[in-house]
């Protein structure tokens, strides 16, 4: 255990507040949103599908507050340490960026971020399971959440850097749906590892199936964006169900099948 747990709980706590009043003021500041309004590819999801920092902000407003029971000390003190301070701040500096238009920068921003949230999502989904339904609730949730979410907003931010921006109804090259659709498979893959390899992480595999929704929702210009977004986002939703239907569904065919022949 830390020598000064309070520290690290405060801090925490400072940190929230930092990272929440940046996006509210973006949000709700004189100037146009930057999710709404900024850097449009063709592989930008819909504006209400950025609608999910508000789920993500309050799950960690129940993280700031779970963090002072003794249940959770250890897992945020020990565990997450100062890594949701410097994701704070990392990510604070790449709203900025992103809304001043510094889109090389904020794509560099946005990928130390991601490894950051990245090694605490490791750790939590490793090192400390949850113990109760607590820990599920207010840990590991709101940064499998958070660690999807940070993975699509990288995929847009490096079209949005490297690709051309989509004006009005402009069709997308032949290069550019092929580049969406590798962007697109990259985002479906994630989601499959994160029922595979995260141990049935539903909470990361949805945001990855509604970040696809909403990509098929607003690439209306292509019609092989829209409907292979669809598709996936569709498929996507449906494999996330795979540890409930084996969990559920086989464990009790196998206990009611007969023990011989």
């Amino acid at each position: 255990m830390a020598r000064f747990p309070i520290v690290i709980q405060i801090a925490n706590v400072l940190a929230y507040v930092f990272l929440l009043g940046a996006n509210v003021y973006t949000v709700a500041g004189p100037d146009d949103s930057p999710y709404d309004d900024k850097h449009k590819t063709f592989i930008t999801p819909a504006p209400f599908v950025f609608g999910i920092w508000g789920l993500i902000h309050f799950l960690f407003f129940g993280f700031v507050i779970y963090q002072f029971f003794s249940a959770a000390r250890e897992t945020v003190v020990d565990g997450i340490h100062w890594h949701f301070l410097t994701i704070s701040l990392w990510n604070t500096l790449w709203l900025y960026l992103w809304a001043s238009d510094h889109l090389i920068l904020s794509w560099l921003v946005i990928l130390v971020t991601g490894s950051q949230v990245s090694y605490v999502y490791y750790l939590v989904r490793n090192k400390y399971p949850a113990q109760g339904i607590n820990d599920v609730l207010w840990i590991h949730a709101p940064f499998s959440l958070y660690h999807a979410w940070i993975l699509v907003i990288i995929v847009v931010n490096t079209f949005a850097a490297f690709t051309p921006e989509a004006e009005g109804d402009e069709k997308p090259s032949l290069v550019v749906k092929i580049l969406v659709a590798l962007g697109i498979l990259f985002l479906q893959s994630t989601a499959v590892g994160y029922i595979e390899l995260g141990k049935g992480d539903l909470a990361g595999s949805l945001v990855i199936a509604w970040a696809l929704f909403g990509i098929s929702v607003e690439q209306t210009s292509s019609a092989f964006i829209h409907w292979f977004a669809l598709v996936f986002s569709i498929l996507t939703a449906i494999y996330s169900l795979k540890p409930f239907v084996k969990k559920y569904f086989f464990a009790s065919h196998e206990e009611t099948a007969p023990l011989l022949g």
